[in-house]
């Protein structure tokens, strides 16, 4: 009988044929999640172009801007803090992968994660500690080794993760022209200040590279009719004010609304000099808290701005402290008018406000209106100047009607912030900076209010539209953007 030859298959062929059977499965796998959702999974590439009303003239962190929400959204694109404030209010690592305080809470030791900056140069102690300081030169920064760096505060600070995780304290390195870098998981590849920036992908940052290629950001267009016409076809995002939502409710427009956070506030600009050096006379304390008590906010909130907004009787939203309940809240015409009556002087009030904000117009001549009952004259005028401290410094106006954004979910880091927008004193600030309770953070917005020189008037959301190809994109609870996650469908 014949025999017969065994067949031998070489290591080749087995390979081959387990390739063709993992292939057959990896096909059927890839149509059946075809099948359940078209596109559900992340890829990679596109430019995500989105469209801002407002022009951003400076992107550095530090610089003052007339539109700093905008200009917090386009910087932190480029720059990163030590710390992040998550969705809940919590401090999470970022550029420091973590940190400690001594027993008594005022000397804090952050390490610092593996990064580099866009040129490649990494991270180092001494650039953060030299970055820091410039934010806040009344800390003592140091180093402690190449990856270590230590704050010691001149209170006891606990929240001081926190605070860090505002933008002006985001780490920048100063390069031979004069220019800044960061570490953030976009670059700056083109700059036309007021017009557009466009921001390219990060391959080598430190958290992954982001799914779009580039994020394209057009300034200064009119989006009223940009929306209402061509319905943002070929653009993945705007931002619309609040104004517009209910047109774009009724058109189905995909919105995205943030809680009530900015605030929207009355503002005396009361020099320390007397009114014969200052320019600027100074309004009647009775002026000021009649001016508070005729002004509507119910009203203001629920008709005039289509319920979008609450009423504020203090400067953080109750929603973030649960104690603004207990700040006043009188409406009291009658009142009004007999604190007018003993007032020092009957000259009109002038107030001015951000003339390319169509809301503050609405509500400055609300206001207007409101006074008048009291017997109260007040003049209005639109300037830009309203949106910088230094600009506000040039204006003849006796007030100003601001919007402040929220700058964090933390209450005592946003009250840090509002402290500095709103000029409060120094001794204010380190009161904020030491406070370790709700009552504390309370205290200081009582006192800040007593004289009436502030007045809130109501808390304001953030608006977005956004075009249904965009996924991951995610808008905090006070408006702020991460868009590491983003991705856009029909890329490739």
């Amino acid at each position: 009988m014949p025999t017969s030859t065994p067949i031998t298959r070489s290591p080749d062929h087995r390979i081959t044929r387990f390739f063709r059977v993992a292939a057959k499965f990896l096909f059927a796998a890839l149509m059946m999640g075809a099948v359940a959702s078209a596109s559900s999974r992340p890829r990679y590439g596109g430019t995500v172009r989105v469209l801002l009303q407002h022009k951003v003239t400076s992107l550095g962190p530090m610089d003052e801007s007339e539109y700093p929400v905008d200009q917090e959204r386009l910087s932190s694109l480029i720059f990163e803090t030590l710390t992040q404030i998550d969705a809940h209010g919590h401090a999470r690592p970022y550029l420091a992968s973590s940190w400690q305080a001594d027993s008594a809470g005022r000397v804090w030791q952050f390490q610092l994660r593996a990064a580099n900056f866009h040129s490649g140069s990494p991270v180092t102690a001494t650039t953060v500690a030299a970055s820091i300081k410039a934010s806040s030169p009344d800390w003592k920064i140091s180093t402690g080794g190449r990856q270590t760096v230590v704050i010691e505060t001149p209170v006891p600070s606990a929240h001081l993760p926190e605070l860090l995780a505002l933008l002006r304290f985001a780490i920048v390195k100063k390069v031979a022209d004069g220019s800044l870098e960061g570490t953030g998981p976009y670059r700056l590849s083109e700059w036309r200040p007021g017009e557009r920036a466009l921001f390219t992908a990060n391959d080598d940052y430190w958290g992954g590279r982001p799914y779009a290629d580039a994020i394209d950001i057009h300034m200064g267009l009119s989006l009223r009719e940009h929306l209402l016409e061509r319905h943002l076809g070929p653009d993945h995002a705007a931002e619309p004010g609040i104004d517009q939502v209910r047109t774009l409710e009724q058109s189905n427009q995909n919105l995205l609304l943030s809680r009530p956070a900015d605030l929207l506030a009355l503002v005396f600009l009361q020099g320390k000099q007397p009114a014969a050096t200052s320019g600027r006379k100074q309004v009647d304390p009775h002026i000021r808290e009649a001016i508070s008590l005729a002004i509507s906010r119910s009203a203001i909130s629920n008709v005039l701005l289509q319920r979008k907004s609450t009423p504020a009787r203090g400067l953080l939203p109750q929603w973030l402290t649960g104690y603004e309940f207990l700040m006043p809240a009188e409406t009291s015409v009658e009142n009004a008018r007999k604190l007018r009556a003993e007032a020092n002087s009957t000259a009109p009030v002038t107030l001015a406000y951000d003339f390319s904000d169509p809301v503050a117009k609405m509500v400055a001549e609300r206001i207007a209106v409101d006074a008048r009952e009291a017997g109260i004259l007040v003049q209005l005028f639109g300037d830009a100047r309203t949106n910088t401290v230094s600009g506000r410094k040039t204006l003849s106006a006796d007030a100003v009607l601001l919007r402040l954004p929220l700058e964090s979910l933390d209450p005592t880091a946003a009250l840090a912030g509002l402290a500095e927008s709103l000029e409060l004193s120094p001794e204010t600030s380190v009161t904020i900076l030491g406070a370790n309770r709700p009552e504390d953070l309370l205290e200081v917005e009582r006192k800040a209010l007593e004289d009436h020189r502030i007045i809130p008037v109501v808390h304001l959301p953030q608006v977005l539209w956004l075009n249904n190809n965009v996924h991951n994109w995610q808008q905090l609870p006070n408006g702020g953007w991460k868009l590491d996650q983003l991705w856009v469908e029909g890329t490739r």
